[in-house]
């Protein structure tokens, strides 16, 4: 099990020390909380937080163990969430394990019951992830859940052109604002916005740290931004 040893991982999932952070979404011409975004947490018997790559990672050695922590923590997200618009994360390779053996989806129908859900989708440099992603974007889409495209931008992240067109949402990962000062990211960056406002699809930049970056999203036309400016605001939950 990768970064992570084995007794440990055995007893965050034996004494469920699971968690959920809830990230505000911000509107950047109002400056009000129009979404939030749920977050998996793990902790150890401390009371530390765990890295939650890492946690995941160990999981992947498991699918049917990722496939029930995974369930489990979209149920407490569903649960403790604040009103009004959720933002979602589901890992494809979750979905996939009980993707053909159920007749009914427990992940699509357990999502599904919530209203306002934006179910974000992750591609990456895999191809076979790239087309699960792709999978479970159709499955959710003729659920009428909205999607978001996340991590665009990401180091060794794709971009695919059919899914980006599927999406309601276009999410732009904090890379984008350590390379704005060069002309052709700036260009790039640009051209993804104008394309979304001329789609009608909304735009988040993820990263938002300083009134600085919330300034440059404001000039850049981002509809939505995220990060540790709004830590404050963060809620953060314990199962």
């Amino acid at each position: 099990m990768r970064n992570l040893s084995a007794s440990l991982l055995l007893d965050v999932l034996g004494q469920q020390r699971f968690g959920v952070e809830y990230q505000p979404l911000v509107d950047t011409v109002t400056g009000e909380i129009t979404a939030y975004e749920a977050l998996a947490r793990f902790y150890d018997r401390s009371g530390t937080t765990l890295r939650t790559d890492h946690v995941f990672d160990a999981l992947h050695d498991s699918p049917l163990t990722l496939f029930q922590v995974e369930h489990q923590m979209k149920q407490l997200q569903i649960e403790r969430a604040p009103s009004g618009t959720l933002f979602l994360n589901l890992d494809p390779d979750a979905y996939s394990v009980a993707e053909e053996a159920e007749a009914s989806h427990p992940l699509l129908e357990l999502i599904c019951q919530r209203p306002n859900v934006v179910l974000e989708i992750i591609e990456n440099s895999d191809l076979s992830d790239a087309k699960q992603s792709a999978r479970m974007a159709e499955a959710f889409s003729q659920r009428q859940v909205q999607l978001a495209l996340d991590d665009i931008g990401a180091p060794h992240s794709m971009l695919s052109l059919p899914l980006m067109i599927q999406v309601d949402c276009l999410k732009f990962d904090r890379n984008w604002f350590a390379r704005l000062d060069c002309p052709m990211y700036q260009a790039a960056l640009v051209s993804l916005i104008r394309y979304a406002r001329e789609t009608g699809k909304q735009t988040v930049i993820e990263g938002v740290e300083t009134m600085a970056h919330l300034e440059k999203a404001r000039a850049l036309g981002v509809d939505l931004v995220q990060g540790f400016l709004y830590r404050p605001q963060f809620i953060t939950q314990q199962a």
